[in-house]
């Protein structure tokens, strides 16, 4: 059985019987082959004065050339990752834990004293006492403390800030990790005839 030369086949063994060549993308000798070279050119690759190129089939499916795939031309890839562009818009929830809720406590504060006559001078490790008066020397502290003043005898202030932005935040997730575009396949040997009947174009 005669092929059309340029016709590529499958065989299911890994070698090229005689006047086929396996379409691994390998450099062909026009000189040697000037009828192949005249129906596929450079389109495989080549220089076009010495040398041609077959077309390369390793780890590739054929598709019809068109619009969008023109002859000769290769195209895709076996793996792709996904970036952000790629991904659907769309939000995510945040869970706020329980430091959301502040609460404040007014402070409470107490004030010792003592209603004794004052016995120093200086305040340290003292406390607020009755002064001596007609003295020349004012005492207005004692070593002991039997009272309580008044809660607003002394004013304390007190703040508080609180932002829930710092408590929750929504993070990257997933890794980059190509994924795989292989179909289900079975590899084969691709072969192209070199020597056969010569196609006539209509």
């Amino acid at each position: 059985m005669d092929y059309l030369m340029g016709s590529i086949t499958m065989f299911g063994f890994n070698w090229a019987p005689v006047n086929w060549a396996i379409c691994n993308g390998a450099t062909m000798s026009i000189q040697q082959n000037t009828a192949l070279f005249a129906l596929i050119g450079t389109t495989f690759g080549g220089d076009g004065a010495n040398t041609f190129g077959l077309p390369n089939l390793q780890d590739r499916v054929p598709v019809g050339f068109g619009q969008k795939c023109q002859f000769g031309k290769s195209y895709g890839s076996d793996t792709v990752t996904l970036t952000q562009n790629n991904i659907p818009a769309h939000t995510h929830t945040i869970q706020q834990g329980s430091g959301t809720t502040v609460t404040l406590s007014t402070p409470v504060v107490t004030v010792n004293a003592s209603d004794a006559q004052a016995d120093a001078n200086k305040p340290t490790s003292n406390y607020w006492a009755k002064a001596w008066s007609g003295s020349a020397v004012i005492s207005g502290y004692h070593n002991a403390h039997n009272v309580t003043m008044a809660s607003d005898a002394v004013q304390v202030s007190m703040t508080a800030s609180f932002n829930p932005n710092n408590l929750s935040a929504v993070g990257p997730s997933g890794a980059v990790q190509p994924i795989s575009l292989l179909q289900p396949s079975l590899t084969l040997n691709y072969a192209i005839c070199t020597s056969g009947i010569f196609p006539v174009r209509p």
